[in-house]
Formats: structure tokens, sequence, C-alpha cells
């Protein structure tokens, strides 16, 4: 319809410029099943005043979660995305997910309306059972040098759980910084990244138990029992280096290490998807190659995860082959 595609079905989205975490929609859940409007291409605005934003994109997502095995069946699920370049050096977005109706909730218009406009936090005027819903919300940018000669680029992503004075609050974040170049081997590109899922991350004391929990919905921020968002779940930091090969034949070699925290409240919280009986550590190696012939296009990955849990330490190898082909 003019410059809008309206879609139903099952897709997966990765809002955020991070490589190995999206703290509000990831793919680490499956899709639920949504109907969705968004922009087709990214034509600047015309108009004088939003000309200044340069190319954008934009996005509006309705779904609906699982109608069983949770403790509020058929919570619908809301999913809007703007962003815009005003540079081509410089990317920002704005996003905003929403949890709300279910099993036992309100689900009127009047509800999607309060929602909408941020009319959802406990107060004198407002009890738990008129709530509309359960909300995150924030901002993410990514920053490349305008430099040829200096080839390195700088992003970020902040999502907080809660709202104060109408702005997101309590922030996840993400951060990480990348750089790239020509070899005799093919062109690479290297990356440094920082995860962090506690509540408030850059205190010194950040608040634990309090991403991805709602009271209203106690199954939290999940699908099917995965997170929406950051695959660590809550309270996890991940720090990561990597980096990656791209042959003149179009066969890729990435390489990666990550140090995972998981759960660092370091308390048993039975709603952890990971780590559900405390505190753990995890070291992760993980190679990859990916290769296109005329049958298809082939990927295998090879991975070493050592373990520290409660329960002890452990140390477990994977592997992985997947098989492509287009119709």
């Amino acid at each position: 319809v003019g410059n809008f595609m309206i879609s139903a079905g099952y897709m997966q989205r990765w809002w955020g410029p991070g490589w190995d975490d999206s703290l509000l929609l990831s793919t680490n859940a499956r899709p639920m099943p949504t109907l969705t409007v968004e922009r087709n291409y990214t034509d600047p605005s015309t108009w004088p005043v939003l000309r200044w934003f340069g190319p954008w994109r934009a996005s509006i997502a309705l779904g609906q979660a699982e109608g069983s095995d949770v403790a509020v069946p058929d919570t619908r699920f809301l999913a809007a995305r703007l962003n815009f370049k005003p540079r081509p050096w410089l990317e920002f977005g704005l996003s905003r997910t929403a949890q709300w109706c279910g099993e036992g909730r309100p689900c009127s218009w009047s509800t999607f309306v309060d929602l909408m406009l941020g009319r959802d936090n406990l107060s004198a005027s407002l009890t738990i059972d008129q709530e509309p819903g359960n909300q995150m919300a924030g901002y993410d940018f990514r920053l490349r040098s305008p430099w040829r000669r200096l080839p390195v680029a700088l992003y970020g992503q902040a999502i907080g759980e809660d709202e104060a004075g109408g702005l997101p609050s309590k922030f996840l974040g993400n951060l990480g910084a990348e750089t790239w170049g020509d070899s005799a081997l093919g062109s690479w590109r290297a990356r440094v990244e920082y995860t962090d899922t506690a509540c408030s991350f850059m205190r010194s004391a950040p608040q634990f138990n309090c991403a991805y929990r709602n009271g209203l919905y106690p199954q939290g921020y999940t699908y099917r029992g995965r997170i929406i968002g950051a695959s660590l779940d809550g309270d996890g930091r991940m720090y990561t280096v990597a980096g990656l090969v791209v042959r003149p034949s179009g066969d890729t070699y990435s390489l990666a290490l990550r140090k995972v925290e998981l759960n660092r409240d370091a308390g048993v919280d039975p709603a952890h998807t990971l780590s559900p009986g405390g505190a753990a550590e995890l070291t992760n190696v993980e190679f990859r190659y990916e290769t296109e012939r005329s049958a298809g296009r082939f990927a295998v990955g090879l991975g070493y995860d050592d373990y520290s849990r409660p329960a002890g330490k452990s140390a477990d190898f994977r592997a992985f082959l997947r098989f492509a082909r287009g119709f």
C-alpha cells in the first residue's frame, strides 16, 4: 500500500546494532504470529521538518503469545520501531514493546489507549487490576567514522525496564566497537562487545531481579519459555572479542571468544531461563565456516563451553551443520 507493506506471519526480528545480543527483540525466542505494517523503502521524507531525519524506516507489529502453559495465556504483544540516518555516518533507533491483555487482564480499546500513552504505572488512582500492561523501550545508535582511512564504528543500545517522567528508566545496556579492512586473505572485520542485563547497569550497585520480570505477567518477558530480548536473561553480563574473514570466493570464517556471567544476583531464581539454581559463569569459544555452492549454502560450526555452576564445573563440545537452498 504505497510505500508500506502489510504482512502476517512468523518473522524473526533483531532490533539493535549489537552482533551478539539485542536487549529488546532478538532471535533468542521463536517468532510470534504477528500482523505487521512497515515501510518498504527508506527514502528520506520530502517534508521540510522531517527531511532532517534522512533515510528512515518504521514498523509496528501486533502479535499474540502462547495460549496455554503460562501464567497468563493469550497475552498480546506490541512492538514498534523507528530508525533513521540524519548523516551517512550516524544512525539512531527508537524501539518500544509491550505485553498487554491476556486471560483475566483488561483488554478494551481504552486499555490500549492507556498503554500507548504510558498511563500504566501503579498509583493511588490506578490499581494493579487496572494497569494496561508491561512495557519496555529505549534507544540505540551506530556511529561510523566519516574518514575512510579510519575504519572504525561505535554502537550501543540502552533499553529501559521501567518508566519515569514519561521516559524509559532502569536501563539495560549493550556497547560495542568494530573495525574492518582488506588483506591478502580477503576482507575482515573485528569487534569487541559488552552486554549487561541488570537494571541501572551503569551504577556501581545495579538493581537485580528486575530485568524481564513483571508482576502482571509471571512468565516474564518470554515466549515459549525463552526471553524475547537478550539471550542472557536478567542479571547477566557478557564480554565478546570476535572477528571474521570473507574470502574473495565468498567463503566466510569467523571466530568468537566470550566470557559470560549469568544470574549475578547469586540467588535461586526459578524464573531464570538459563541459570535458575544461582550464579554461573561460562567461557565460550566458537568457530564458524560458511560457503556458497551450486546446491545451496552450507555452514558448519564448532564450539567449546566451560561452565562453572552452583552444582560444579563442566565442559561441553558442540557442533552444527546447516544447509539452506532458495526456492
